[in-house]
C-alpha cells in the first residue's frame, strides 16, 4: 500500500472515531444474512459529468463529481483509472469524504450509511486482522470475474450469489457482503485491500463490480440493520442518479 493510501485510511479511521478497533444496494440477492437493501435499476448511458466538483442542482441536493483514483484519491498509478469520474446527486445532509464518496453519521452504527468508490484489489485470507499493518495475501486478477470469483471462493467471507447487472450504462455483477456480528476480537475487520475496514459489527456492504472501459471499479454502499428506510431511499436515489465518465 503506498503512502497516500495508508494516510487516507488513517484519516478515515480517525474520522470514524476509533483508531484501535473496528469501526467501519440494487437487486439484493436473496440471503438470510442480508436485510432489505436498495435495488439497482439500469441507468442511462454515461454522460459528461458536471465541470464543477460540487454544485447545487436543486434545493436540498448537492451534485458531486468525484475522481477517486486520481492524485487526490487513491492515486493507484493507472492512468485509465485516474480519469474515471463518478457524478451523482446526494442530499445536503450527507458529508463528502475526500474524493472517495459520501457518508452520513460517519458510516458508523447504528444507522450510518455511505456511497463510496474503489477498484477492487487483493483479499486478506483472514479478514479479522490482529495486525492492522498486515498485507493482503490473496492476489486477484484484473477483471470483474476475477474479483467476484475471489470473493465467492473465500472461505471466511459471507457473500450472496452474484447476479449480472448494468449500472450507469456499464455491465458487471452485484453481490452483498455481510460483516460478522462479532468482530470484537479483531484489531480491525478488513476483507479487502484498497478499501475501508468494517465500521461496526453486522455492517452490510452492497457491491456493484463494474467493467468501465476495461477498468474494474467497485461501486459500494454500506448500511446497518438499524439504518432507516428514509436513508436507504436516499442511497437508492444516489445510485439511480449515478453517471460514470471514463
Amino acid at each position: 500500500m503506498n503512502r497516500t493510501l495508508a494516510a487516507l485510511f488513517a484519516t478515515m479511521a480517525l474520522m470514524a472515531g476509533c483508531s484501535t478497533g473496528p469501526v467501519t444496494e440494487s437487486p439484493a440477492a436473496a440471503s438470510p444474512s442480508v436485510a432489505s437493501a436498495p435495488t439497482p435499476a439500469p441507468s442511462t448511458q454515461p454522460t459528461t459529468p458536471s465541470s464543477s466538483p460540487t454544485s447545487e442542482p436543486s434545493a436540498g441536493l448537492v451534485t458531486h463529481a468525484l475522481a477517486p483514483f486520481g492524485p487526490d484519491g487513491f492515486d493507484d498509478q493507472d492512468p485509465r483509472a485516474a480519469s474515471i469520474t463518478f457524478t451523482f446527486d446526494a442530499p445536503a445532509s450527507w458529508e463528502r469524504f475526500e474524493e472517495i464518496g459520501v457518508w452520513i453519521d460517519g458510516n458508523g452504527p447504528p444507522e450510518g450509511a455511505d456511497l463510496m468508490f474503489f477498484r477492487g484489489m487483493g483479499l486478506y485470507g483472514e479478514p479479522c486482522l490482529t495486525d492492522e499493518a498486515a498485507s493482503p495475501d490473496i492476489a486477484v486478477g484484473p477483471t470483474v470475474d476475477d474479483f467476484v470469483t475471489a470473493l465467492v471462493d473465500h472461505p471466511s467471507i459471507d457473500v450472496t450469489a452474484p447476479v449480472d447487472v448494468t449500472l450507469a450504462g456499464y455491465p458487471g455483477q452485484y453481490l452483498d457482503l455481510q460483516v460478522p456480528d462479532d468482530i470484537g476480537a479483531c484489531a480491525t475487520y478488513k476483507p479487502l485491500d484498497g478499501h475501508h475496514y468494517a465500521q461496526g459489527p453486522g455492517q452490510r456492504w452492497h457491491m456493484w463490480v463494474l467493467d468501465v472501459g476495461g477498468v474494474r471499479v467497485l461501486v459500494e454502499t454500506n448500511d446497518f440493520a438499524g439504518t432507516s428506510a428514509q436513508r436507504l431511499g436516499e442511497v437508492q436515489a444516489m445510485i439511480d442518479s449515478l453517471q460514470i465518465e471514463p
